[in-house]
């Protein structure tokens, strides 16, 4: 059963069952825990550019819009939105973790 992006921050996430009350079965992810950037290989550090959302600048940094929340990920942020501004600070960009 796919409820998931294959290439999304979930998709190593383990799938957990839950039996309500009445014997319906729920399907959720287990919890995701933020990697420690730490722990990441660095890519590079980069400066976002005048109206650069996160989704853009992960395309243009990385090549993908959808691994946005690498960027997010390596720069300990947990509001994607706060990436976007001020224009041109200069975000960690890390490489994928293996297996990812």
């Amino acid at each position: 059963m796919s409820i998931n992006d294959p290439d999304g921050r979930y998709a190593r996430s383990e799938l957990r069952y839950h039996t309500l009350p009445g014997g319906r079965t729920v399907v959720h992810l287990a919890r995701r825990f933020v990697p420690d950037p730490a722990r990441m290989t660095i890519a590079g550090v980069l400066p976002t550019q005048a109206g650069e959302r996160v989704d853009l600048f992960a395309a243009r940094t990385v090549g993908v819009p959808t691994a946005w929340w690498r960027i997010a990920d390596a720069n300990r942020v947990i509001h994607p939105e706060t990436l976007e501004w001020p224009e041109g600070q200069r975000l960690v960009v890390a490489l994928p973790e293996p297996g990812a």
